[in-house]
């Protein structure tokens, strides 16, 4: 026998389900399948249909065979499927014999629903609720009694003479499931109510992923805020500290021990804000690119003796080495400093407690650039190497100098690469260290298409690294 579906699958015409009200049949095939098994006029009239439709022609009357037909146009899913109604059509055996062994190919479960009972059910319905469904069958013994409620006083009740589109959660003997059900009415010319069809997809596996996704966000967001109180609550009392000093006229010695406090709190508040508002932006799609072309030797080189001026660790070295003097290329400036103070950051936070070297490399080809951060800090465990990269996941390690960290940092560092046309790749060893690598095109931007000259003073920089070194 012919592989119908995989003709189906492979279809680049919309697939369509038929509804036949007097032998309750229910079709769902694609204008391709039709050519291989039916007749003519049959054909003819399936691409009929899909002329019209597009043109949102809603009712229309068919000749098959010298016999007038009503004929209704329904829709599902953004025009992916059509269904249509035929009244008193009925096909040949032969023709639903093929059709239907074909639907029991299909994953989703399809339901024709009449005065409340379930008047066709393809073979779907025994994979997901685990038994089979008599035909007729009352609504209330067939899939409603497989619903679970959060409330036992509930009952699930639905009018299937409208639209119904819900998420409901169902209980097999398998276990507890969730099922995106669909439901559309079906009408005749007069508009009057004929029957329902009923689609449900078992979703178990993508729900599962959104609770996962929204418990790891919940309870990153519960960490932020946290984070956001503790440097709060420090800016709040070092400042009555000090007003308690000056009504007393006392300026003690270490009060600029007290004010480098207040800001290092603040720049604690603002790294966390400005991550929160990069990341928002990019899940919004708002695409903030601003690539010029310059040095790019020259601005990472510059970056690194920044951080050097600025980091005041003992027995740490940052050094900076490449493979040409001069890199002209198209890059956002703002994004690439971020990228690499970011690495740098990380390095200095898991180094090791003595002799930490962080080696920052720009290497090159004809295709990409390529800025390696390595270090001889703890490393990274294999466990955690897949986590590192995914958005509000935060890495906690045990052998870690520094515990804060937003767990934003290293997704922002992989979306800038990928706004450059390019990566990040990382290696690392669990006591000898870690090296990240970020690629972006070697390409030139468009002079036309260049919004803004990327213009930053020295003391900018330097507080844009105290911003990312602030959890140090």
């Amino acid at each position: 026998m012919y592989d119908y579906k995989k003709v189906l699958l492979k279809s680049p015409t919309p697939l369509v389900i038929a509804v036949v009200e007097d032998n309750h049949a229910i079709i769902r095939e694609s204008n391709v399948a039709y050519k291989l098994y039916i007749t003519d006029r049959y054909k003819l009239f399936v691409e009929d249909v899909l002329t019209d439709y597009i043109v949102n022609f809603k009712y229309r009357q068919i000749n098959i065979d010298k016999t007038i037909y009503n004929l209704q146009i329904e829709k599902i899913e953004d025009n992916n499927f059509i269904v249509w109604f035929c009244e008193n059509y009925q096909p040949s055996n032969e023709i639903q014999e093929r059709l239907l062994l074909n639907m029991g190919q299909f994953d989703d479960v399809i339901l024709l629903v009449s005065h409340d009972q379930i008047i066709f059910a393809n073979n779907a319905y025994e994979n997901l609720f685990g038994e089979c469904c008599k035909i007729p069958c009352n609504i209330e013994d067939g899939f409603y009694k497989f619903i679970e409620l959060e409330d036992e006083n509930e009952s699930f009740n639905y009018d299937f003479h409208e639209i119904v589109d819900i998420r409901v959660k169902i209980k097999t003997k398998d276990g507890c499931k969730w099922v995106w059900l669909r439901s559309n009415p079906i009408k005749n010319e007069k508009d009057e109510f004929v029957s329902s069809y009923i689609i449900l997809t078992d979703i178990t596996n993508r729900t599962i992923d959104v609770i996962n996704k929204k418990a790891t966000r919940e309870k990153f967001f519960s960490f932020i805020s946290h984070e956001i109180k503790n440097s709060l609550n420090m800016i709040l009392a070092t400042m009555q500290l000090i007003e308690r000093k000056v009504d007393q006229n006392i300026y003690p010695e270490d009060i600029l021990k007290h004010l480098d406090l207040i800001k290092r709190n603040s720049f604690r508040i603002m790294k966390i804000v400005n991550d929160l508002s990069s990341q928002t932006k990019i899940e919004l799609g708002y695409r903030d690119f601003n690539p010029t072309n310059q040095d790019i030797v020259c601005f990472i080189e510059d970056i690194c003796e920044s951080v050097r001026d600025f980091v005041d660790i003992n027995d740490t070295s940052i050094v900076f080495d490449t493979d040409a003097e001069e890199i002209i290329v198209g890059f956002d400036c703002e994004k690439i400093e971020k990228v690499v103070i970011n690495l740098i950051s990380n390095s200095l936070k898991f180094r090791k407690k003595e002799g930490a070297v962080v080696l920052v490399s720009l290497t090159h080809d004809d295709k990409f650039i390529y800025i390696k951060v390595k270090d001889n800090g703890i490393g990274i465990s294999k466990e955690n190497m897949d986590r590192i990269f995914k958005i509000y996941e935060r890495v906690n390690d045990d052998r870690s100098i520094i515990k804060e960290g937003t767990g934003i940092g290293l997704s922002l560092v992989r979306d800038f690469a990928k706004l450059h046309h390019g990566s990040i790749s990382v290696k690392s060893e669990v006591g000898v260290g870690s090296e990240f690598v970020v690629k972006i095109a070697n390409t030139l931007a468009d002079e036309n298409e260049i919004k803004i000259h990327y213009k930053m003073t020295k003391e900018e920089r330097l507080q844009n690294i105290a911003v990312a070194f602030s959890d140090l």
